[in-house]
């Protein structure tokens, strides 16, 4: 019997993060989804049916190469996150709760492109419906490696709350039980972990557009432990915020998508306080 562990959770509430940095990125990923840092470049992606494609581009926002991802299809890209050996690849859109086929694309760089060379399939314990409907709790984008494991944060629009699922990073058939629900009050679009520092962040947004970032310090990805999560609004409510890159513990890069009152998309370096 497997169980679901729910924590009692007090987010601490800080003061808005401070932005160093906003950067206009170009219209070819106006659906940048992810990101990732790669051979010292930014690597992202679009969503929603977009190319198999990797686009690679540089702080100043410029596009410096576009990789096919041979072996994939984008159904609905969500995020991206990275190992020392392999690149993943989350295409776990939901957003209706009618798809099946959630998967999982492991990737490898052979030098000039990047090759599948395996899936992981997913699909939740509790769903039991395909029905489309918008409001559910079965819709997933924030992806990210910790450890020996892949760890995959749920859009739950019924409760706004994340489940958090641990996956492993073996192709395969996996059925998805979560491992514990942490209450953000937010849908949550973007995770990102970061090793030597023992930090997970999280991004979200609300549905009267409020932008945020979470922070977990001296995370353990045995105990899954949310008791100490910290909060903050990111001052840039003109934005729907998809994507996190953690480059320490006090200063993050995040991704924006064009939104049709938002503009073009961007790049955005936060500090946090």
């Amino acid at each position: 019997m497997r169980f679901l562990f729910l924590l009692l959770i007090s987010i601490q509430f800080c003061q808005a993060q401070k932005i160093l940095k906003i950067v206009p990125l170009s219209r070819a990923i106006n659906e940048t989804s992810g990101l990732e840092i790669f051979k010292d470049q930014f690597l992202t992606h679009n969503d929603s049916g977009g190319e198999a494609v990797l686009y690679a581009f540089n702080e100043k926002g410029e596009i410096l190469a576009t990789y096919p991802v041979q072996g994939a299809k984008n159904k609905d890209w969500e995020d991206i996150t990275l190992d020392k050996d392999f690149v993943y690849i989350g295409d776990h859109g939901n957003n209706f709760a009618s798809r099946e086929g959630l998967k999982i694309y492991k990737i490898k760089w052979n030098g000039v492109d990047f090759q599948t060379i395996g899936k992981i399939r997913i699909r939740y314990s509790a769903q039991k419906n395909f029905k489309k409907r918008g409001i559910n709790p079965f819709d997933a984008e924030g992806l990210t490696v910790c450890g020996e494991s892949l760890l995959l944060f749920s859009k739950n629009r019924e409760k706004l709350s994340t489940e958090v699922y641990k996956i492993s990073k073996v192709p395969g058939e996996y059925i998805l039980y979560p491992k514990n629900s942490v209450p953000v009050d937010a849908l949550i679009t973007g995770a990102d972990y970061q090793e030597e520092t023992k930090v997970l962040a999280l991004v979200g947004y609300t549905f009267d557009g409020r932008q945020f970032l979470y922070r977990v310090k001296n995370f353990d990805s045995e105990k899954l432990n949310f008791d100490s999560i910290e909060k903050v609004e990111i001052p840039h409510p003109e934005s729907q915020i998809e994507a996190i890159k953690i480059i320490d513990p006090e200063n993050f890069w995040l991704t924006s998508e064009e939104e049709k009152f938002y503009g073009q998309p961007e790049l955005i370096r936060v500090r946090w306080n």
